[in-house]
């Protein structure tokens, strides 16, 4: 057992928000990778697939939209989104939002930046 910090989190970039990796390979842990984001309004994930991994979203506070592929769906306080493998998307927030996401297996290429070039961006 291993008890981490939400404030120790490895920070990276997936557009102006603030987000950080908690869990994943780098620090130990196997399976799965545990995310903290938070986000002003009108700042977005930057859309992105994850080839392998399932992705879970769970939005602690705010109101925002999910981008899948090119449509918007509304999300809120108290959604969890489940978005499969293979599937563009990105959120973007209209009023503050913090949310966690999960992904699993692993995709190590969210944290070295990969999703953040050209091709992936909010459109």
């Amino acid at each position: 057992m291993k008890i981490f910090k939400l404030s120790e989190g490895k920070r990276f970039s997936m557009g102006r928000g603030s987000t950080s990796r908690i869990l994943s390979p780098e620090e130990g842990v196997k399976n799965l990778t545990l995310n903290y984001a938070k986000f002003e309004p009108g700042q977005a994930f930057a859309q992105h697939i994850h080839k392998y991994s399932e992705d879970v979203i769970v939005v602690l506070k705010g109101k925002g939209k999910i981008r899948v592929e090119s449509k918007n769906y509304p999300i809120e306080e108290g959604d969890v989104i489940y978005v499969p493998p293979r599937e563009r998307h990105g959120t973007i927030a209209d009023s503050a939002m913090i949310m966690f996401s999960c992904q699993a297996p692993p995709d190590p290429d969210l944290y070295r930046g990969v999703y953040t070039k050209k091709n992936t961006e909010q459109r």
